[in-house]
Protein backbone atom coordinates (compact mmCIF):
# COMPACT_ATOMS: atom_id res chain seq x y z
CA UNK A 1 0.00 0.00 0.00
CA UNK A 2 2.82 2.39 0.88
CA UNK A 3 4.57 1.64 -2.41
CA UNK A 4 1.36 2.40 -4.30
CA UNK A 5 0.99 5.77 -2.54
CA UNK A 6 4.63 6.58 -3.27
CA UNK A 7 4.12 5.71 -6.94
CA UNK A 8 1.01 7.90 -7.13
CA UNK A 9 2.93 10.75 -5.47
CA UNK A 10 5.78 10.45 -7.96
CA UNK A 11 3.35 10.38 -10.89
CA UNK A 12 1.52 13.47 -9.61
CA UNK A 13 4.82 15.31 -9.16
CA UNK A 14 5.89 14.38 -12.69
CA UNK A 15 2.53 15.57 -14.07
CA UNK A 16 2.92 18.90 -12.25
CA UNK A 17 6.44 19.40 -13.61
CA UNK A 18 5.23 18.52 -17.11
CA UNK A 19 2.33 21.00 -16.84
CA UNK A 20 4.68 23.79 -15.74
CA UNK A 21 7.03 22.93 -18.62
CA UNK A 22 4.19 23.10 -21.14
CA UNK A 23 3.05 26.46 -19.81
CA UNK A 24 6.60 27.79 -19.96
CA UNK A 25 6.95 26.71 -23.60
CA UNK A 26 3.65 28.37 -24.55
CA UNK A 27 4.67 31.81 -23.23
CA UNK A 28 5.70 33.89 -26.26
CA UNK A 29 6.50 37.17 -24.48
CA UNK A 30 6.35 38.97 -21.14
CA UNK A 31 6.03 42.76 -20.85
CA UNK A 32 6.48 44.55 -17.54
CA UNK A 33 4.67 47.85 -16.95
CA UNK A 34 6.22 50.17 -14.39
CA UNK A 35 5.24 53.83 -13.90
CA UNK A 36 3.87 54.22 -17.42
CA UNK A 37 6.73 52.47 -19.19
CA UNK A 38 6.67 49.09 -20.91
CA UNK A 39 9.76 46.87 -20.84
CA UNK A 40 10.12 43.50 -22.55
CA UNK A 41 11.28 40.86 -20.09
CA UNK A 42 11.06 37.85 -22.39
CA UNK A 43 10.37 37.07 -26.02
CA UNK A 44 9.99 39.35 -29.00
CA UNK A 45 6.58 41.07 -29.10
CA UNK A 46 5.84 43.48 -31.95
CA UNK A 47 7.50 46.83 -31.20
CA UNK A 48 4.28 48.70 -32.04
CA UNK A 49 2.52 46.70 -29.32
CA UNK A 50 5.20 47.57 -26.75
CA UNK A 51 4.85 51.27 -27.65
CA UNK A 52 1.06 50.95 -27.41
CA UNK A 53 1.41 49.35 -23.97
CA UNK A 54 3.47 52.34 -22.82
CA UNK A 55 0.83 54.72 -24.18
CA UNK A 56 -2.02 52.87 -22.43
CA UNK A 57 -0.03 52.63 -19.18
CA UNK A 58 0.54 56.40 -19.20
CA UNK A 59 -3.03 57.20 -20.21
CA UNK A 60 -4.54 54.99 -17.49
CA UNK A 61 -1.83 55.83 -14.93
CA UNK A 62 -0.82 52.20 -14.49
CA UNK A 63 1.73 52.01 -11.69
CA UNK A 64 2.72 48.41 -12.28
CA UNK A 65 1.59 45.26 -13.99
CA UNK A 66 2.58 42.49 -16.34
CA UNK A 67 1.27 41.30 -19.70
CA UNK A 68 1.97 37.74 -20.84
CA UNK A 69 1.39 36.59 -24.40
CA UNK A 70 0.49 32.89 -24.39
CA UNK A 71 0.31 30.78 -27.53
CA UNK A 72 -3.02 28.95 -27.86
CA UNK A 73 -4.71 27.04 -30.67
CA UNK A 74 -6.42 30.27 -31.74
CA UNK A 75 -3.26 32.42 -31.72
CA UNK A 76 -1.71 34.58 -29.00
CA UNK A 77 -3.83 35.23 -25.91
CA UNK A 78 -3.02 38.17 -23.64
CA UNK A 79 -3.04 37.52 -19.91
CA UNK A 80 -2.75 40.25 -17.32
CA UNK A 81 -1.33 40.23 -13.79
CA UNK A 82 -3.65 40.90 -10.87
CA UNK A 83 -2.07 44.25 -10.11
CA UNK A 84 -2.92 45.56 -13.60
CA UNK A 85 -6.21 47.51 -13.28
CA UNK A 86 -9.21 45.93 -14.99
CA UNK A 87 -10.00 49.22 -16.73
CA UNK A 88 -6.72 48.96 -18.69
CA UNK A 89 -7.29 45.41 -20.00
CA UNK A 90 -9.48 46.28 -22.98
CA UNK A 91 -7.35 49.22 -24.15
CA UNK A 92 -4.32 46.90 -24.05
CA UNK A 93 -6.21 44.30 -26.08
CA UNK A 94 -7.13 47.04 -28.55
CA UNK A 95 -3.47 47.90 -29.25
CA UNK A 96 -2.63 44.21 -29.79
CA UNK A 97 -2.45 43.39 -33.50
CA UNK A 98 -1.54 39.74 -33.99
CA UNK A 99 1.37 39.17 -36.35
CA UNK A 100 0.53 37.86 -39.81
CA UNK A 101 0.60 34.18 -40.59
CA UNK A 102 3.80 34.50 -42.56
CA UNK A 103 2.17 32.64 -45.42
CA UNK A 104 1.89 33.64 -49.04
CA UNK A 105 0.34 36.93 -49.99
CA UNK A 106 1.23 40.54 -49.78
CA UNK A 107 3.39 40.46 -52.88
CA UNK A 108 2.65 41.58 -56.41
CA UNK A 109 -0.01 39.67 -58.25
CA UNK A 110 1.33 37.39 -60.94
CA UNK A 111 0.19 38.66 -64.27
CA UNK A 112 0.34 37.32 -67.72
Amino acid sequence: MTALLALIGVLLAMAAVFAVFLMHVRVRFVIDLNDGRARVLRGDPPSAFVRGCSDVARLYRVRRGRIVGVRTAGGIELRFSRDLPERAHQPLRNVWVPPGSGGPGGGRAAGG
